[in-house]
């Protein structure tokens, strides 16, 4: 009798760190789907236009906004920031997220969520008139 007792906790045990260890991974597969397309856009912007824009950085405010995410755990570089690389140079941009991991008052710490976009600058002087920015949020 008393083995049955031990074995059916020892089975929910399994479930729930079974379940909780897929809570935690779908909500990391998830945020960083979301980093890596936001990371793409802000390469094939910066491609395109031959460095940060204006336009990306406001993509990238409202990418922020409607994620819900903390500001202070973000960290956004990009390889063009402030002016235009020309045609042929490659282009990155990487976004890093410190997700946040709490399970109750036990266990409280931070996964780090990167993301990489890469693309190649097909930017010739005079064809765009846009303004170029430092990332800032």
């Amino acid at each position: 009798m008393l083995d049955k007792v031990v074995a059916t906790f020892g089975a929910l045990f399994v479930l729930v760190v079974f379940a909780v260890g897929l809570a935690v991974t779908s909500g990391l597969t998830g945020m960083w789907y979301a980093l890596q397309n936001q990371a793409e856009y802000l390469a094939r912007s910066q491609g395109k236009y031959g460095g940060y824009t204006t336009e990306a950085n406001a993509e990238l405010n409202r990418f922020i906004r409607e994620r819900g995410l903390d500001r202070s755990r973000l960290t956004v570089q990009v390889s063009a920031p402030g002016g235009p690389v020309y045609w042929g140079t490659p282009v990155r941009a990487t976004l890093t997220y410190r997700f946040p991991f709490r399970l109750g008052r036990w266990a409280s710490f931070d996964v780090p969520v990167t993301a990489h976009g890469r693309a190649v600058s097909a930017y010739a002087p005079g064809a765009y008139n846009v303004t170029y920015a430092w990332p800032s949020f």
